[in-house]
């Protein structure tokens, strides 16, 4: 997957609302409801038949669900492992039968649609997206609250209604503050959703939720990169570059936990500030920073499945991007860095025109691959690819 592929995505998912728009008017500023278009785009996101996608995978999902309720009379059930989707589809029957909505937690596999649609997501906002499912019964409701990170909501069956505040959205950090308390709702919009409907809710942004009959929805979870992220990246990029800021803090390691310091602790913060703040006066250093902060994201998503291991190819092999496929090539005086999920690989500098090229380019011919190398680098190079799991045969 490329970047425009990506932003092709995301836009399609969006329609009719132009892509701009939505991170113009309304990504981190403003709720989005598209409501009414009863898009197929979204609405099928798992399949045709949702209900028997989700019970299809009771084995990895009946032992990991959680609930949510307004105002709990009776304990919920508790997850347990169960022998088949009927069993799975009992189980969420007792969840709802005491008005508990069930929540099963990071839904990842479930469908192409829906996993190309995360991988996007993640291209796009330089963080990791996670997905979970909502499924309620009729007169369902959540409590008043707000999420730590910003949530697309697309509505799969039946129907809910929205509450979500008129507020400006607080933007709270992704833990819980000391003496954080649930929000008031306050002033608020209603948004009545139908299979098919999106909304957008900024994270801290006050909603509560009640179904108007069975209901599943999904529930899309990111968060843009953030200012501290991004000082924090650049702090990490100088941190290689300068061994004292990965020293350890003050005389001793155990400096902190005695309380006995001579200074030396706050010398060294004085000290790494100061570094950090001329170097962030260069707009190439940022930029490597925010770079490097990005390859470190793919490096850390779940690796992708090896479909090309043992398929031997030649230079009139055609291969193309895996459906998850995204990469950062990074040039080092030393090597090239290429990453993609939960893979580095390391390769010479001498080939850097021929892993640009495999990066952003989503379908080929092996012989085509550019480059001053012979036909044995770029088999070599494809065959690498292929057994990570970035390619596979067209």
């Amino acid at each position: 997957m490329i970047l425009q592929e990506a932003q092709d995505i995301l836009a399609r998912m969006l329609a009719p609302l132009d892509y701009d728009r939505f991170f113009d008017d309304h990504v981190s500023r403003k709720p989005l409801a598209l409501l009414g278009g009863a898009s197929p785009e979204r609405a099928k996101i798992l399949g045709e038949d949702p209900r028997k996608v989700i019970l299809r995978d009771f084995e990895k999902y009946a032992p990991t669900l959680t609930c949510h309720i307004r105002d709990a009379k009776t304990m919920p059930p508790q997850p347990r492992a169960v022998e088949s989707p009927a069993a799975f589809a009992r189980l969420i029957g007792e969840y709802h039968e005491r008005d508990y909505t069930v929540r099963i937690p990071e839904v990842t596999n479930l469908a192409p649609g829906l996993d190309k649609f995360t991988r996007a997501l993640e291209f796009v906002f330089g963080n990791p997206a996670g997905t979970v499912i909502f499924w309620s019964e009729s007169e369902a409701e959540a409590p008043v609250h707000h999420d730590e990170i910003d949530v697309i909501v697309i509505q799969l069956v039946g129907t809910k209604t929205w509450y979500i505040s008129e507020k400006a959205p607080s933007h709270p950090n992704r833990w819980k503050s000391l003496g954080e308390t649930d929000p008031e709702l306050g002033p608020y919009k209603t948004y009545d959703v139908t299979p098919g409907d999106l909304l957008y809710v900024p994270r801290g942004t006050p909603h509560t939720v009640k179904s108007t009959s069975e209901s599943i929805h999904l529930a899309i979870g990111f968060v843009p990169v953030t200012v501290r992220e991004a000082i924090s990246a650049a702090l990490d990029h100088l941190s290689d570059l300068d061994a004292p800021l990965r020293a350890n803090i003050g005389k001793r390691a155990d400096s902190l936990a005695t309380g006995k310091d001579d200074g030396t602790v706050l010398r060294q913060l004085w000290t790494g500030v100061e570094k950090l703040q001329q170097r962030c006066k260069s707009p190439e250093f940022i930029r490597d920073a925010l770079i490097h902060r990005h390859a470190r994201m793919i490096l850390d998503l779940p690796k992708q499945p090896k479909t090309g291991t043992g398929k031997a190819v030649s230079t009139e092999s055609r291969v193309k991007h895996h459906p998850l496929s995204i990469a950062r090539l990074s040039v080092t005086p030393d090597i090239l860095d290429f990453r993609h999920p939960g893979e580095q690989i390391l390769v010479h500098l001498s080939v850097e025109e021929c892993m640009r090229f495999i990066k952003d380019t989503a379908e080929f011919r092996v012989g085509d691959i550019p480059g001053d190398v012979g036909d044995d680098i770029r088999i070599a190079l494809v065959q690498r690819l292929l057994n990570s799991g970035f390619l596979e045969l067209a």
